[in-house]
């Protein structure tokens, strides 16, 4: 039992960790234009297309989701440490 509280409790720390680390590199990086994954692979097997424009949806996002990610995160640290603390009760 105590193992998955454990288990539990250090993945919150690590996703929170994760989550912070990859919020700061979005929030470096969110004024370049990129492409999907998927749509490189289209790009790729097609005719040598261009990638289609950056619209005000994808200039939203590349503010938000790095936002989210930087408020989550440490949400998600607190959290498991707060879980792993309860286990000296």
């Amino acid at each position: 039992m105590d193992w998955e509280v454990i288990l539990k409790g250090l993945g919150l720390v690590l996703f929170g960790l994760l989550f912070v680390l990859v919020g700061l590199d979005g929030w470096r990086h969110r004024r370049q234009e990129r492409i999907s994954l998927i749509e490189a692979a289209i790009l790729r097997a097609g005719d040598d297309e261009e990638p289609l424009p950056l619209d005000r949806w994808d200039r939203t996002m590349a503010y938000v989701q790095p936002v989210l990610m930087l408020i989550f995160g440490p949400l998600m640290i607190l959290g498991g440490v707060a879980i792993l603390s309860l286990l000296g009760e």
